[in-house]
């Protein structure tokens, strides 16, 4: 399954409208997931700045030269443009090209993550410069074809901890839970259509040594023993993403685990009766962290609530304070708020939605309880593989 031509086309004019109705006289664009959104082109730029600029009623696209073969596939747009080389001789560099298309214009429209660069060269040749939000909130909501491939990426997300949760044993190192995104990738270059530069796994766990941290670094020498552990399948499958984790135990765990494991999925549960369109981001947020408080962890709580998914793992909208987006039919995000006690762990379930006019669709689908969420089986074929693992990268 793939975005067809005539889907790409609509996503311009659909752009252009709304430039023509906004107080822009032109659009320039930079990242690299906007420009695959429009256009379906993958590339990585590196220091060499590819940039669409985009009018109510015409588009350009600037490439470094070395890029035409590759980029004179793309069939929306008016003309492609090359300059020289990064960096080139005056006359012959990105900015030349790209002023020589701006001179008559006066407001331009950056996305919010443009690099400096780009602003402080218009702002020098007297450009009025407006940070410009029309293209994600026009990503955010997403079509029927982007929703089923976000659902495919989402079964890729189900068969990597499917793999994890049928071989993980206590004493399991890192290095055989990175083996498992090696396992995903090699299917979906079998199964599908797949595009290396749009494609992105990670499968992983956070160990009980780090669980505590929600972005800490696990080594390839860490092991599954006792407490939390939080397995992360994070993947771009052909442009699109999806999450899923949970967490578990290789261990029984005690009664302090347990009683935060079921703290964290009550606060899921609370997020969940909310979540439908018509609310916001930030109000979803507030119900986790109201009802944290209330159980006095409002110290323990270091994330909010979830973040949009579409191109990006992490995009807008956010389900956090200080987003006010109303949340629409067809916005994908994630649900997943954390509960962290350092010396104990993280507790943190994540799952991939969709959300709907009455509520949401679950795009992930995984047991979320403790009893389904412990693994204690003996696995001495795996124990088996994980020693000659172990023996082979001589890990301890």
């Amino acid at each position: 399954m793939k975005i067809e031509t005539e889907e790409y086309d609509l996503r311009i004019k659909v752009l252009q409208d709304a430039i023509k109705l906004s107080s822009l006289d032109v659009f320039v664009i930079t990242e690299e997931e906007s420009i695959y959104y429009l256009t379906g082109l993958t590339y990585k730029s590196l220091e060499r700045l590819f940039i669409l600029v985009v009018w109510h009623d015409r588009i350009i696209f600037i490439v470094p030269k070395m890029e035409l073969a590759h980029l004179s596939q793309v069939k929306n747009i008016d003309s492609v443009v090359t300059y020289s080389e990064y960096p080139a001789k005056i006359g012959e560099r990105w900015y030349d090209v790209l002023i020589t298309f701006l001179e008559k214009n006066n407001v331009i429209g950056l996305e919010s993550k443009s690099p400096f660069e780009i602003a402080e060269l218009l702002q020098k040749n007297n450009f009025s410069i407006t940070q410009c939000d029309l293209l994600n909130k026009q990503r955010w909501i997403k079509s029927a074809t982007e929703i089923e491939l976000i659902r495919i990426a989402a079964k890729y997300c189900e068969m990597s901890l499917s793999q994890l949760n049928s071989t993980c044993y206590y004493g399991m190192t890192e290095l055989e839970v990175l083996g498992i995104g090696k396992h995903i990738q090699k299917k979906i270059i079998r199964d599908t259509e797949f595009d290396y530069l749009s494609s992105n796994i990670l499968v992983a766990v956070w160990p009980s040594r780090i669980s505590h941290q929600p972005h800490g670094i696990p080594v390839i020498g860490d092991k599954l023993k006792n407490g939390s552990h939080i397995s992360l399948s994070f993947l771009r499958v052909n442009g699109y993403a999806a999450e899923l984790e949970r967490t578990f135990f290789t261990a029984k765990p005690n009664q302090q685990e347990k009683e935060l494991f079921n703290t964290m999925l009550e606060v899921r549960k609370k997020c969940y009766a909310v979540l439908r369109e018509g609310i916001s981001g930030e109000e979803v947020d507030l119900v986790a962290k109201n009802f944290l408080e209330k159980e006095g962890l409002q110290n323990n709580r270091m994330h909010r609530s979830g973040h949009g998914i579409g191109l990006n793992n992490h995009e807008g909208p956010f389900i956090a304070e200080g987003d006010p987006t109303i949340l629409k039919e067809n916005m994908v995000i994630s649900i997943e708020p954390g509960i962290y006690v350092e010396g104990v762990g993280g507790f943190r379930h994540s799952d991939t939605v969709r959300i709907t006019k009455t509520g949401y669709e679950q795009l992930t689908n995984w047991p979320d309880d403790i009893e389904r969420l412990t693994f204690t089986n003996f696995n001495p074929i795996h124990r088996l593989k994980g020693w000659i693992a172990k023996k082979m990268f001589k890990i301890k």
